[in-house]
């Protein structure tokens, strides 16, 4: 019988070559196979513990429980969320999940969002910290200064909205001593004057990648400080 085999085997792959091919391709694939049930089905795993898997079956942030998330990369929420205290305010560029997890960590977080019908639907779900404003998107213009309209200083500020260039540079001024400057994305070619711009203003940063919530991509968020700021970086 095995001698049949063999001849059979002989047969169909003359050439022994694409027999090894062959045997190597279905290694991979059984290899893959393999890997992806681990991922999928162990609830001990990175896609189930951090709640990629439910982000990605809800299609929106959130963690392995449902509660809210930021849409930045884990490394970077694992470090606000051990960080962040309700002796700080924060301002936010851009609404949503991220506002509703801020307001959790935080004594007071004012947000600004461009998108009307985006805005009127999460304004009913925020807290009574949470002051969400609305301004129309453009570029070096209303949007960007919004956080100069009141006169707190902040011990955050998270860039993830539009024209972020210009809302990077309106923040500056408005951060306490202590204070910290947050961008999301900051990978993209242009922001690489955002990093010009900080070192002038004699800001550190530090970047951290990682997947997003139902991402698929590595993501990087830089986090712009100075010595002794409310992060202890």
């Amino acid at each position: 019988m095995l001698g049949l085999i063999k001849r059979n085997i002989r047969r169909s792959f003359p050439n022994q070559m694409a027999l090894i091919d062959m045997c190597r391709l279905f290694r991979k694939k059984q290899y893959l196979l393999n890997a992806s049930h681990v991922l999928l089905k162990w609830e001990h795993t990175y896609l189930h513990s951090t709640g990629w898997l439910r982000s990605f079956k809800e299609n929106k942030p959130v963690d392995r429980n449902g509660q809210d998330l930021p849409w930045m990369n884990y490394a970077v929420i694992h470090l606000l969320k051990e960080r962040l205290t309700k002796n700080m305010n924060l301002f936010e560029y851009g609404s949503g999940s991220s506002t509703l997890f801020f307001s959790q960590l935080v004594g007071f977080v004012r947000s600004v969002e461009y998108d009307q019908s985006w805005f009127q639907k999460v304004t009913s779900e925020m807290p009574e910290n949470v002051d969400l404003l609305f301004r129309e998107k453009d570029e070096n213009g209303l949007y960007c200064r919004t956080i100069s309209e009141s006169p707190e200083l902040y011990d955050v500020v998270l860039v993830d909205g539009r024209d972020r260039v210009n809302c990077i540079k309106h923040s500056v001024k408005k951060l306490k001593d202590r204070g910290v400057i947050i961008l999301d994305d900051s990978s993209r070619e242009e922001y690489e004057q955002v990093f010009v711009f900080m070192r002038k203003n004699r800001f550190r940063n530090i970047s951290l990648e990682g997947l997003k919530p139902a991402g698929w991509d590595i993501d990087r968020t830089t986090i712009f400080y100075r010595e002794g700021n409310c992060l202890g970086i």
